[in-house]
């Protein structure tokens, strides 16, 4: 195995940057609700999620690639609200095997250098407070705890039909 490179989505991979959103989906469940959704079910759901240059906003797909297959992504979108402009972690994860070597680190790094390109006052990570091993990545990579109430309103699966 290789080392892992750091670039920007290419035309083409939309549907293995879905599969890899799915599995932090599947992963993401048990810090906020039980496991009720299997992987099948996530991939299916994400293959409606627009991924292209397109989309509205500042948005930055950055993959990991190693020995030619994508090991992990961090989705960056960028907001100029017109007082300040804001980045944000939107979606971030490493394939398990490839987790505890530097591939975080790593993504974070380009993360970090894009939202100073883009001149951004503020960056965000997200995550959840059980989340042990990513509150170490971000703090380890200068992400500083805020004392902000985070607050969400999820709508059911119910309410959506």
């Amino acid at each position: 195995m290789g080392e892992a490179m750091i670039r920007e989505m290419r035309s083409g991979e939309e549907d293995k940057i879905r599969e890899t959103l799915a599995k932090l989906d599947y992963e993401d469940q048990v810090y906020w609700r039980k496991q009720t959704k299997s992987l099948e079910e996530l991939l299916t759901e994400n293959t409606r999620i627009p991924i292209s240059e397109s989309v509205k906003g500042r948005n930055v797909v950055l993959v990991a690639e190693e020995d030619s297959v994508i090991v992990g992504l961090c989705w960056c979108t960028i907001v100029d609200n017109g007082i300040d402009k804001q980045g944000e972690v939107t979606e971030f994860y490493v394939e398990k095997k490839f987790r505890g070597r530097g591939v975080g680190k790593e993504l974070l790094k380009a993360a970090k250098n894009l939202f100073t390109s883009e001149k951004v006052g503020v960056a965000f990570a997200w995550t959840h407070r059980g989340n042990k091993t990513a509150i170490k990545l971000y703090r380890e990579a200068g992400f500083k705890d805020v004392d902000q109430v985070v607050m969400a309103y999820v709508l059911s699966n119910e309410s959506n039909t």
